[in-house]
């Protein structure tokens, strides 16, 4: 079937299924981040 939504996948915005996946994603993201904005 062809996506509707051209940019986005309906299956990875059901909440249902990837509950922990953003936060988590979020985290890695600003862990991987913080070191090169504010370097210690």
């Amino acid at each position: 079937m062809h996506n509707p939504f051209p940019g986005m996948n309906p299956y990875l915005e059901q909440p249902a299924l990837w509950h922990q996946a953003h936060n988590r994603l979020i985290v890695a993201i600003a862990d991987g981040l913080t070191p090169q904005i504010a370097p210690s």
